[in-house]
């Protein structure tokens, strides 16, 4: 008689909370309040240009609100790929498109107060998400792995 036996071991990621007062995290967070704002604010006032305030925030407030989320459960550091330079490519995308949002809804500003406070908020998630950017970076550079050979003869 052959007895077999089964074990299933199920891994669940953990919170890890403790993500959230590093600053990253903290950058990450204020950049999803900012997001938000900005959103809110094009959504009261549209104007010509509009399209692409509304695409920069909505499409930053869902991928960092995902980047978030990866790092609180553990996947990043579990997923395939290079993370650190993915996040830092990101960032620096979505810098560049805040700038460009920000300067469009400044040359509206003067139509209304809705503007004016995008304008502002777009202006203050482009800084903060250059900011993380150059945490990314650094992350980045941290991660690359520096392979040192050094050969010694012996005469």
């Amino acid at each position: 008689m052959t007895e077999t036996t089964t074990q299933t071991t199920t891994v669940s990621p953990a919170c890890q909370t403790q993500y959230l007062q590093t600053v990253p995290g903290i950058l990450k967070i204020v950049e999803i309040i900012l997001c938000l704002i900005v959103v809110i604010c094009v959504a009261v006032q549209g104007f010509p240009g509009s399209g692409w305030v509304w695409f920069t925030a909505i499409s930053a407030f869902v991928t960092t609100l995902i980047l978030l989320i990866f790092h609180l459960v553990g996947l990043v550091g579990r997923l395939a790929g290079p993370w650190p330079l993915i996040q830092f490519i990101y960032y620096i995308i979505i810098s560049v498109f805040f700038l460009i949002a920000a300067i469009v809804a400044a040359v509206y500003a003067r139509y209304h107060g809705a503007i004016i406070t995008a304008t502002v908020f777009s202006f203050g998630a482009t800084i903060v998400y250059a900011i993380d950017t150059y945490f990314q970076f650094v992350d980045w550079r941290s991660s690359q792995s520096v392979v040192v050979s050094t050969t010694t003869t012996s005469a």
